[in-house]
C-alpha cells in the first residue's frame, strides 16, 4: 500500500513538473521570443509505443540538419500573433517605475509576479494610511477641551475686554 501511494505521488509530481516545463518553454520561446531565441520544434510524444518513429527519428533529423547547416524538413512551432498589437507601443508602469515597449510585453508585465507584488504592496500601504487617518479622529475628551477653550478669535476678544 505504501508503495502504491509513493508511485502515485511520484506520478503527480512528475506531471506537475512537466506542465511547469511546458509553460516555461511556451513563455520563453513561443509567446515572447527575443532576437536570439532558436526555433522550437514540436514532436508527437503521446504514444510511447511509437517513440522511435515519432520522436527519436524526427529529433535526430532536426539536429542533423542544424549540424550540416541546412533547414530542417519539419516546420518550427509558431504561436498565432495578433496583427492589431503594436510591437513598438510605449507603456510606463508607475508602480514598478519601468518603461515597457510593446503591447504583448505590457500584457505580460501586468500579469508578472513583480508587478503583482508591487500592486499588493501599494494596496497594503493605502489601506494602512486610511486606517491611520481614521484612528486620528478627535477623541470626546479633546473635543470637550476645545469647546471650553473656545476659538482663537473668542479668546482674543475676551483678552481685550478684560484689559
Amino acid at each position: 500500500k505504501l508503495q502504491k501511494i509513493g508511485i502515485e505521488s511520484l506520478k503527480q509530481v512528475t506531471k506537475r513538473y512537466a506542465r511547469k516545463q511546458n509553460r516555461w518553454v511556451k513563455n520563453r520561446f513561443l509567446n515572447r521570443p527575443g532576437p536570439s531565441v532558436p526555433p522550437v520544434y514540436g514532436l508527437e510524444v503521446s504514444d510511447v509505443s511509437k517513440w522511435e518513429e515519432s520522436v527519436l527519428e524526427p529529433a535526430l533529423e532536426i539536429v542533423q540538419s542544424f549540424i550540416q547547416g541546412h533547414k530542417p524538413v519539419a516546420a518550427p512551432v509558431k504561436m498565432p500573433c495578433n496583427e492589431m498589437e503594436n510591437k513598438r507601443s510605449y507603456h510606463m508602469c508607475d508602480l514598478c517605475d519601468r518603461i515597457i515597449i510593446g503591447d504583448r510585453e505590457w500584457a505580460a508585465h501586468i500579469k508578472s509576479k513583480s508587478h503583482l507584488h508591487q500592486l499588493k504592496k501599494r494596496r497594503r500601504l493605502d489601506s494602512d494610511a486610511v486606517t491611520a487617518i481614521e484612528n486620528q479622529s478627535i477623541s470626546p475628551d479633546c473635543d470637550k477641551e476645545l469647546k471650553e477653550k473656545g476659538s482663537p478669535e473668542q479668546n482674543e476678544k475676551e483678552l481685550k475686554s478684560s484689559v
